[in-house]
């Protein structure tokens, strides 16, 4: 006589999988395969082999989180943030908790990416793109033009999440920021205040190998000029005059190998006929590593020329 022994296989909460397992002594008879939930299928978030790919990558994963906020879709903007996530705006600084409140009042309509460039710096994705869209904040509303932003991301549990944002959409003229919404730990924003002034301060003593050095092969920057590559910050450091920086309220959050770096920064800057004015505005670097082997992989910058 035949004997058959049940068990049940259960995996974890985030793919829960029920299947029931028939073994018979005999060889003479095979079990059906058990059905595979759309879960246990589901593709893990992986990197792309080129850089068509991508370009790809960043414009769907760009796309599809404006239009969660154009829908409203306030749930779905939260989970693509990572705990640590730290987003700039002209208003200031915001974390993931206190963001909900400012991106649900924007109202976006319609909102259109173009011109996406994406790098890859080991387990980052940055992401630079022009976004047009209808926006107003206080009845008052923001730059109808398509405006830089920047973004970046790593793959966190198979999917991938924003560890930053930048944007430098903003009414005209710009007003003094805000302070940050969120406090922070305070040994962490020291951290990240002193890599950020040393950075910002090889800009102004023009220590143009020191500032080479902390620049990431790949590292992208949005700032009043639009969208820029690391050639395009060596070659403003020789050219730029600018004055002492002064970093204030900064907000340091780690995510992964990524120290996340905010702040209010006043440093007027002259570059060719272009004149930044010394006035305080929301500043963001994302720097990959620790120590003295930490590079910038990510800069953004809201100050407006004159």
């Amino acid at each position: 006589m035949n004997t058959n022994r049940i068990c049940k296989l259960f995996c974890s909460a985030s793919f829960i999988v029920s299947v029931l397992l028939c073994s018979p002594l005999t060889a003479q008879t095979t079990a059906p395969a058990a059905p595979t939930s759309a879960a246990a299928t589901a593709v893990a978030a992986s990197w792309p082999a080129d850089e068509a790919g991508l370009n790809a990558l960043a414009a769907k994963l760009i796309n599809g989180w404006f239009k969660q906020i154009a829908d409203k879709d306030m749930k779905g903007v939260m989970a693509a943030m990572q705990p640590a996530f730290q987003v700039i705006t002209f208003e200031g600084v915001f974390d993931p908790a206190t963001s909900m409140g400012y991106i649900s009042s924007l109202g976006t309509k319609a909102p259109k990416v173009s011109d996406v460039i994406a790098t890859r710096v080991g387990d980052a994705l940055i992401a630079t793109c022009l976004v047009k869209a209808d926006q107003e904040l206080d009845g008052k509303k923001l730059s109808s033009d398509a405006m830089p932003r920047l973004g970046v991301w790593q793959i966190v549990d198979g999917a991938w999440k924003m560890a930053a944002w930048a944007s430098l959409s903003s009414p005209s003229p710009r007003p003094a920021p805000k302070a940050p919404a969120f406090a922070g730990d305070a040994a962490m924003n020291t951290q990240g205040a002193a890599l950020l002034t040393k950075l910002l301060m090889a800009q102004h003593k023009k220590d143009l190998p020191t500032f080479d050095a902390m620049l990431a092969t790949g590292m992208q920057v949005v700032n009043f000029k639009g969208q820029k590559v690391r050639d395009d910050m060596i070659k403003g450091a020789k050219m730029a005059t600018t004055e002492l920086p002064v970093i204030a309220d900064a907000r340091a959050t780690k995510c992964g190998d990524l120290l996340v770096v905010t702040c209010n920064l006043t440093m007027g800057q002259k570059v060719g006929w272009a004149t930044l004015p010394a006035n305080p505005a929301p500043f963001l670097a994302v720097f990959q590593g620790s120590g003295d082997a930490a590079k910038v992989i990510a800069l953004a910058n809201t100050n407006k020329e004159k």
